[in-house]
């Protein structure tokens, strides 16, 4: 079944990185933060957790990469809310980002429409997009800050073709072998957490960003919370573990401004 997904056009990733990277069905996927014009951010263990420590109204940027060889779709989140719609969703349904096979993506800010996006910048709770969001809703948003988190998706037959192209020759077992990959289908999961945090993130100055939709027909990847890469940040004192992705929420294609 086909799929409406976001794509949007990013630049290389450079200067200095902060990663988080987990090995799934044997590939490695990574995710980075860096700060926008250079500079790191000092990263420490907070009760087994790499943990960033940032500071209010530093403006950064989170960058991907596929390592697949065939396109991806990636579902970034910030302080449980998606980049692209603003939404809490889990990370079967929520909005998502295409890139090609190999291609790096930096996401640089919050995308408020078809052709611009707000910067993301470091906040305090009351600034943060996740508490101002939360107010206009009158739902609990800010339990969720201070965790940035990223899932990828696929074509599992798609995958499998660039893994095992067509042979001249082939045996039995080979195919039978490839069918039983292209029907394997993993199963959707939910979780939630309450939690709580100090630092968050909120909108900066606008930028121009353009995107559009395309089909993508995504069969397998990271469904499960627990499957997701997750960065953590915050100011000062532990929070309470956050988690990236949670339940579906309404309609909408892009984000709130809410400075808008």
């Amino acid at each position: 079944m086909k799929k409406a997904w976001i794509w949007g056009i990013g630049l290389l990733a450079c200067g200095s990185l902060q990663a988080a990277r987990q090995d799934y069905q044997g590939r490695g996927f990574e995710a980075y933060v860096q700060k926008t014009g250079g500079g790191s951010y000092a990263e420490f263990m907070n009760s087994g957790r790499p943990t960033l420590k940032v500071r209010a109204g530093e403006e950064y940027s989170i960058v991907v990469r596929n390592p697949l060889p065939v396109r991806a779709a990636v579902a970034i989140s910030i302080d449980g809310l998606n980049s692209v719609d603003g939404k809490r969703s889990s990370p079967a349904k929520a909005r998502k980002w295409i890139l090609e096979p190999g291609q790096s993506f930096t996401l640089t800010g919050w995308q408020t429409g078809k052709d611009k996006s707000r910067a993301l910048v470091f906040s305090d709770e009351n600034s943060s997009y996740a508490k101002w969001k939360g107010n206009r809703d009158r739902k609990d948003y800010a339990r969720n800050l201070g965790v940035i988190g990223v899932a990828w998706f696929w074509n599992a037959a798609e995958l499998d073709l660039a893994l095992h192209p067509p042979q001249p020759f082939e045996d039995e077992h080979y195919v039978k072998a490839s069918r039983k990959r292209m029907d394997a289908q993993p199963a959707a999961a939910e979780a939630a957490s309450a939690s709580a945090g100090r630092a968050g993130t909120g909108m900066g100055r606008q930028q121009e960003n353009h995107v559009t939709e395309v089909a993508f027909n995504e069969t397998a990847g990271m469904y499960k919370v627990s499957d997701v890469l997750k960065i953590y940040y915050e100011f000062a004192s532990e929070p309470a573990l956050p988690m990236p992705f949670e339940g579906d929420e309404g309609d909408g294609r892009f984000a709130p401004d809410m400075n808008g």
